[in-house]
């Protein structure tokens, strides 16, 4: 996604996550994002919803017997998508209207590489020294890397917290070096 689509993205979350808000729906429309965001998702409709010799009609003849369960507003939502042929971004929408939910309830997503895996109580004494960090709750999603050697690199927003082997190996030469 290019840096223009991702903003447009966002400025549709942030639309959704203001009306929502303002309503007092907030999970609603949570779940409408999820499902227009697997709807418009599927490869065989974003052939069609993309497809430039389909017309609008019969897109939005799609949109109303697929998501025709939807409150009106998220509803609404699709099918201007679907008018502003803009239905590629609605995972993305999806994505940054949970953030920002998530943001709200005071809850940050972290990853962390490791170069083995962790145990469950690793990963939860971790998943706790993050919150105590941040002062939000933190949803961990685990990786593993062999190449770090040992320790871990935690990616939690745009703050990145490498305390690796490698990293510490990494320092240690330079210091080396200027030390010389």
């Amino acid at each position: 996604m290019t840096g223009g689509e991702s903003l447009a993205a966002k400025r549709y979350a942030m639309a959704a996550f203001e009306l929502a808000q303002e309503r007092g729906d907030t999970p609603a429309w949570q779940s409408a994002m999820r499902q227009i965001a697997e709807f418009m998702g599927d490869p065989e409709v974003r052939r069609v919803l993309e497809n430039t010799r389909v017309g609008q009609e019969p897109k939005q003849r799609l949109i109303e017997a697929a998501l025709s369960d939807l409150p009106p507003l998220p509803l609404n939502l699709a099918r201007l998508l679907v008018r502003k042929n803009r239905t590629a971004l609605a995972v993305e929408i999806a994505a940054q209207l949970e953030q920002l939910i998530e943001t709200q309830r005071g809850i940050s997503r972290a990853r962390a590489v490791t170069a083995v895996p962790l145990s469950n109580t690793e990963r939860d004494a971790l998943s706790r020294r993050l919150g105590e960090q941040t002062g939000r709750e933190v949803i961990l999603e685990t990786s593993v890397d062999p190449g770090l050697l040992g320790g871990v690199v935690v990616q939690i927003g745009d703050r990145l917290i490498d305390a690796s082997t490698r990293a510490r190996l990494r320092a240690l030469r330079e210091n080396l070096i200027r030390a010389v």
